[in-house]
């Protein structure tokens, strides 16, 4: 990481309903951004509820798409109609493999789309890009 950035605090947001993407998301942060506040919430509703009380917006927001209660398309179009919040990258990390999936919310806005990796490095790779894209570039 550029040392520069290494006094920078980074808010991070991830949504996704399964406490273990959580916990795996989180190490490979930690591993690439240690200076990461990372937040958590378990679905769409949760995540709204969290962005329109936060007082500090986070830098960045790991969205999954299959989750109860609201979708992550839902929450994304929600969040990408909000002034406050158009400007924070939304990354989709989701199982979903699908073109057509990826091209919509690409259109919508989205940031980035990435399916969810079954090995620790290949997440600490995608967070790695993810930070180059998003963060460095932002300071």
């Amino acid at each position: 990481m550029n040392t520069d950035l290494n006094h920078i605090t980074f808010y991070i947001l991830i949504v996704d309903d399964d406490s273990d993407d959580h916990i795996f998301l989180r190490k490979a942060i930690n591993k690439v951004i240690p200076q990461a506040i990372v937040e958590s919430v378990y679905d769409g509703e949760e995540a709204l509820h969290y962005l329109n009380a936060c007082t500090a917006m986070p830098n960045l927001i790991f969205l999954d798409l299959n989750m109860r209660k609201l979708s992550g398309k839902e929450t994304m179009k929600i969040i990408k109609e909000n002034k406050n919040l158009t400007h924070v990258p939304v990354v989709i990390l989701t199982t979903s493999r699908n073109e057509g999936e990826k091209k919509e919310m690409l259109d919508m806005g989205a940031a980035g789309f990435y399916s969810k990796p079954h090995q620790t490095n290949d997440l600490i790779g995608i967070v790695e890009e993810i930070r180059e894209k998003f963060l460095v570039k932002a300071f």
